[in-house]
């Protein structure tokens, strides 16, 4: 707890100065926008979850094509990898229609294997715990929406799975199931599956998890310049660190505060989460030139869940104004042209920087987990043939995660919105 008091004192006068630099509205440099504008959240995530929907599922196959069906290479379905099917699944159980909720929670048990694990796509071996963290995540909802004690149940069950993977060598949850590499997003993803789970059972041990899991990281993972996470370490040698950091390890820190601090009325969870938050707003690790956040889609959605929560749960009203100029920016930038594509969303104006991580160059190299390179870098005057079919300048090849990922964040964003 020595620790987790000097972070505390660290964290209140990054807070307050953080607090300072963050009263101008328009300090990032971002273009003072008005909440009247034409963005509409409430109606930006209806459209994204119904293209999402309309775009990738297959009534055939009862599943999520992992690529899009118009491109034709893509004529063969294929099975979507599971952490792309739980990005858009919870988004379709976030628009509570429980009959497509119903048929999301079918398909992913298709990924279930003997143990309980859901493995990377359907019948392979590998399995991660940060992909089954939002596994778990969409059967909670969807518990939530149609009272199915199935899904319950399941999200009991993983609940378990997960908290066996702790490391007993070295502290910190395993990122890949019985693997060597304990990464922060696994942890923290952890921690979040388990504050988000005692809203069930109020199993106080489920508390005591999310707080080891924080109170490792933060002794392991921290660094402390900024309230960032570093990426992980090995159990083999734990003083190598990967130093790479992502925006989604702060927003599910941001959220597993959030939770805590409910559970608990404990006012110190709500400083280190106002803390956190202010530093995705002022420090350059995750801000581009324009004061955006450079994050690609698949990962600043949970930055965006983390503020959503800390506003509504902790009624820290003060972020909406920048959360919300963060959220137009996408839908303005980011949302394909053409009246065939409205709804659909790729990283357009905010390619993945070189903050990427080797955890995941070696879980896309192992079970190509999804087509578009992590170290994907958008230059001016680039045709990022990544972005179309076959390579084809004219046609979009439209992205599952990409899709998934937007309707989450116009979702966060319509939790505080009228």
């Amino acid at each position: 707890m020595q620790s987790l008091h000097f972070i505390l004192i660290v964290l209140f006068f990054i807070s307050c100065i953080s607090n300072a630099l963050t009263i101008q509205k328009d300090s990032l440099g971002l273009k003072r926008t008005s909440l009247s504008s034409t963005f509409d959240p409430h109606d930006a995530f209806e459209t994204a979850v119904n293209s999402t929907w309309s775009t990738f599922w297959n009534n055939t196959n009862q599943g999520f094509s992992q690529s899009d069906p118009s491109c034709l290479e893509s004529q063969t379905f294929q099975y979507s990898v599971v952490w792309d099917v739980a990005v858009a699944g919870l988004a379709i159980v976030e628009s509570r229609d429980i009959s497509k909720t119903n048929d999301v929670a079918t398909s992913l048990y298709k990924y279930q294997n003997s143990h309980g694990w859901f493995a990377a796509t359907p019948g392979n071996t590998h399995s991660y715990v940060d992909d089954n963290c939002q596994v778990l995540w969409v059967f909670l909802q969807a518990y939530e929406l149609t009272h199915n004690e199935k899904y319950l149940t399941t999200a009991n069950k993983l609940m378990e799975l997960i908290q066996g993977q702790w490391s007993n060598e070295v502290g910190g949850v395993r990122w890949k199931v019985d693997g060597d590499y304990i990464a922060s997003i696994s942890t923290l993803e952890a921690a979040l599956s388990a504050v988000k789970l005692y809203e069930q059972n109020k199993d106080d041990s489920l508390l005591s998890f999310a707080k080891k899991c924080l109170s490792w990281l933060d002794d392991n993972l921290l660094d402390k310049s900024d309230g960032f996470y570093y990426d992980g370490l090995n159990v083999n040698n734990k003083t190598n660190i990967d130093k790479g950091k992502l925006t989604y390890t702060v927003g599910v820190a941001i959220s597993t505060y959030s939770y805590l601090y409910k559970y608990t009325n404990d006012e110190q969870y709500v400083l280190i989460a106002t803390a956190k938050a202010n530093g995705t707003l002022t420090s350059k690790t995750f801000l581009n030139h324009n004061g955006y956040w450079n994050n690609g889609l698949r990962y600043v959605h949970l930055l965006f869940d983390g503020f959503s929560d800390l506003i509504t749960i902790c009624d820290k009203r003060g972020f909406i104004d920048s959360v919300w100029k963060q959220g137009q920016y996408i839908y303005e930038n980011d949302q394909l042209p053409g009246g065939n594509n409205v709804g659909n969303y790729l990283d357009l104006s905010k390619p993945i920087e070189s903050h990427s991580t080797s955890s995941f160059h070696k879980k896309e190299n192992h079970d190509s987990k999804d087509e578009v390179k992590i170290n994907h870098k958008q230059s001016s005057g680039s045709t990022h043939h990544n972005y179309y079919c076959n390579n084809h300048s004219k046609q979009f090849k439209r992205s599952l995660m990409d899709d998934g990922s937007a309707a989450q964040i116009f979702y966060a964003i319509s939790k505080f919105s009228k």
